[in-house]
């Protein structure tokens, strides 16, 4: 009889913030086929062709299977979870009781699909003591998150896109076309790029698949992006384009934004941009007389020159034209599970760090300031850090400064799926399931006006001797005394509780336990994971602090919660339990989004000091800042290709093109320093040198160079080889101080660079 096909399992893709919903059969551990998930409410189906490859996510050489332990000689020996736990924990409570809880940080905290483990982090480090989060958000984000701050009450406010139903879309530094950023991003701007009744603009130094489609492509100047913004911004008020009645009611300071761009010189800024002046004058208008209009924006403006600036200009287009709040334009949307919080300004009592005296912005710190708080010193720097899911030797700035920090702390505790250049320098590795291996999520609940969360079940064994990330937390926490290993009583009540929700037993036992032991508030999901987590069908454990998230998230949506059919609380939690794919979790009206601004009055502050300061001084800015003659060209790092990811994906063998992750130059240049298409060249920066692949490419201006990443790993040595490193290490050509000065954001698009034959 022939063999019976094996079943399709739902279950969603971990490469990207969007998690589409996938399908996978699974054939003796192997992920055989995969396909999109059609019942999936927000992906419908949609698949890249990089979630296509995700058994060698799952399936390859790196994976880690036991906990290590570093010996003297710099190698590491395979030991028991007891041991493990016994030994982190015990020189964990010795530096806390030495040095205090700030002598350690913590990093990482959740890939782009693993934030149900990263969640239980939270407690983990409010019992540590340390107020140190270190993660690749801050390296890229919260300069914009600081910005929605000022504009609307609380960093956590955070907008999207309506591109689907927009009338005029401009994406900014952004190539969707690879890095999607929004559902079915391909289709999306296939269907937006036909439309003759709609118009789509991209603004990109290089010549993408994304700017091939547009309408218009706005080929900006490396770094000059600011400029092309203020003056489209500006043609916009100085032609009297704004919808001055939002403005009137929406906002406040607007007239002080006016002014500022009333000054602006819209030729010269169009000319220093590199785009004709008449050109930026008709998009401009476009854009202030479409029916709907949104703008997108991504790293390429957010690690680039005025990087904290950009994203505030970038959200003057929906506020000075009033498509804000509205269908096909810029909404703010709900957070389920809060993936950023709010941070206090230091005069108003916010944290900084100790040796720098680094801000704290969504409660995150920027990896760039990360070494320079350990290589120092100063009686109070960094002694020990914990790396989960994260792999900052290859992704942070300045991979030199990272590797003299690494040998300078006293400890260093890595919790990973894979053997990464990261974990190689720790000093204990504790291996984690793989996200195809446990219960999982990702909280970037980013819709609007209807929000999903999808919550994943296993769908093959663990590998080896390895642990989900809350159980690594809460073993941990027992073995330093921080959390009791059982709680009875709870646990009795949450099986109670799962029968006859109604009778809301577990809130109030919960709360009797909290109210009785106070010091065990700041780890209540910790708790809920040890009680209510014993008591949840098919080990879904993980999946406890998700009850806690629905309680909350129904209190202050409770009608937008039964719009999307859930009727309480308990109800949505057991859809998301029970679903095998995302699940509505709120429905808003385009009126309701107002009640997201969370300023006093409900109006947007438009003008926010520094950033208007900075307007004024860009004036002043050279026509090449920061270049010269001895780095002249201009490198952009991190670009997305069809075969590169994050770094989770460990296996070279799935780039079936650029398996070398070559350097993109213009043929001109190429030719005129004598660089031979696919031969071998040096590429240095005042930080360090590579070498790197050539490859001829006009899609990039002459004096420009891209290359992408997620490349540089280190392959493990087969037996009777040496390790062989896989494409460029591009972080040894950035430097903690190239950044943005408010947020520390790194200035990866723009690394001045010379260039010659290896």
């Amino acid at each position: 009889m022939p063999t019976a096909e094996p079943a399709w399992q739902p279950t969603a893709c971990n490469l990207c913030s969007l998690n589409c919903g996938i399908e996978i059969q699974v054939d003796d551990g192997r992920f055989a086929r995969i396909r999109g998930d059609r019942s999936h409410p927000s992906s419908e189906g949609y698949l890249c062709q990089k979630a296509s490859r995700l058994d060698y996510y799952q399936n390859h050489g790196a994976r880690l299977t036991h906990p290590l332990r570093r010996r003297p000689d710099g190698s590491f020996e395979r030991i028991d979870w007891e041991t493990a736990i016994r030994e982190v924990a015990t020189r964990l409570s010795e530096i806390r009781e030495r040095h205090g809880g700030h002598a350690i940080a913590y990093y990482g905290g959740g890939g782009q699909g693993n934030h149900l483990g990263g969640a239980y982090g939270v407690p983990f480090r409010a019992a540590l003591g340390t107020p140190y989060l270190y993660n690749s958000l801050a390296q890229e984000k919260t300069g914009d998150f600081w910005v929605n701050g000022e504009l609307f009450g609380r960093q956590t406010c955070h907008l999207t896109e309506g591109i689907e139903e927009s009338a005029y879309v401009i994406i900014i530094g952004a190539n969707p076309w690879q890095a999607h950023g929004f559902p079915q991003a391909r289709k999306v701007i296939r269907e937006l790029s036909k439309d003759a009744g709609r118009t789509l603009v991209v603004v990109d130094p290089r010549r993408t698949r994304t700017a091939e489609l547009a309408d218009i492509h706005l080929q900006v100047r490396p770094g000059t992006d600011a400029f092309l913004m203020l003056a489209m911004l500006a043609t916009i008020v100085q032609e009297g384009l704004e919808n001055h009645e939002f403005l009137a009611t929406r906002t406040t300071g607007h007239e002080e934004v006016r002014e500022a761009l009333r000054r602006v010189p819209v030729d010269d800024y169009a000319r220093r941009a590199g785009i004709d002046p008449e050109l930026t004058r008709r998009v401009a208008r476009g854009f202030a007389s479409a029916e709907s209009a949104c703008t997108r924006h991504d790293l390429g403006i957010e690690h680039s020159l005025h990087s904290t600036l950009n994203t505030y200009l970038e959200k003057l287009f929906s506020m000075l034209t009033g498509n804000l709040g509205v269908e096909g334009g810029n909404n703010l949307h709900t957070q389920f599970v809060p993936l950023i919080g709010h941070s206090k300004s230091p005069e108003e009592g916010g944290p900084t760090t100790r040796v720098t005296g680094m801000r704290e912005i969504s409660k995150f710190f920027p990896p760039n300031i990360l070494p320079l708080e350990i290589n120092t010193d100063h009686p109070e720097r960094l002694r020990a850090l914990i790396v989960d899911s994260s792999n900052p030797m290859q992704t942070a700035a300045d991979t030199r400064a990272y590797h003299e920090a690494m040998e300078r702390l006293e400890l260093v505790v890595a919790i990973d799926v894979a053997d990464t250049e990261t974990v190689r320098c720790a000093d204990y590795v504790l291996p984690a399931s793989s996200q195809y291996e446990k219960w999982e999520a990702t909280f970037f609940t980013l819709s609007f006006p209807t929000n999903y969360f999808h919550l994943r079940r296993p769908i093959v064994e663990p590998r080896g001797d390895t642990l989900p990330e809350p159980e690594i937390y809460r073993r941990l926490m027992v073995a330093m005394g921080d959390l009791p290993d059982r709680f009875p009583w709870l646990e009795r009540i949450a099986r109670i509780h799962l029968r006859l929700p109604r009778l809301g037993l577990l809130q109030k036992a919960l709360a009797i336990t909290l109210g009785r032991k106070p010091e065990l508030r700041k780890l209540a999901s910790m708790v809920l994971y040890s009680s209510l987590g014993r008591a949840l069908p098919d080990g879904a454990a993980s999946a406890a602090v998700i009850w806690g998230t629905c309680q909350f998230y129904f209190r202050r949506y409770a009608k937008q919660g039964r719009r999307a059919g859930h009727a309480d609380a308990e109800a949505l939690f057991r859809a998301i339990l029970e679903s095998r794919t995302a699940v509505p979790l709120s429905t808003h009206t385009y009126d309701e989004m107002w009640q997201l601004v969370r300023t006093d009055d409900g109006r947007i502050r438009l003008a926010i000091p520094e950033m208007l300061r900075e307007i004024d001084e860009v004036r002043s800015e050279s026509e090449r800042p920061q270049a010269d003659d001895d780095f002249p060209f201009i490198l952009s790092t991190g670009e997305r290709r069809s075969y590169n990811a994050n770094q989770i994906f460990r296996d070279p063998e799935w780039r079936r093109s650029d398996p070398e992750g070559a350097l993109r130059v213009h043929p001109d240049d190429a030719a005129r320093l004598g660089l031979e298409e696919g031969g071998a060249a040096l590429c240095e920066s005042r930080a360090g040198a590579i070498e790197v692949r050539i490859a001829y490419d006009d899609s990039v201006q002459p004096g420009c160079l891209s290359i992408p990443h997620g490349y540089g790993q280190t392959e493990p040595a087969a037996e009777g080889s040496e390790p062989r490193q896989t494409g460029p290490r591009i972080n040894f050509l950035t430097s903690s101080d190239h950044c943005d000065p408010l947020a520390k954001t790194p200035y990866h698009k723009y690394v001045p660079v010379r260039l010659r034959p290896a």
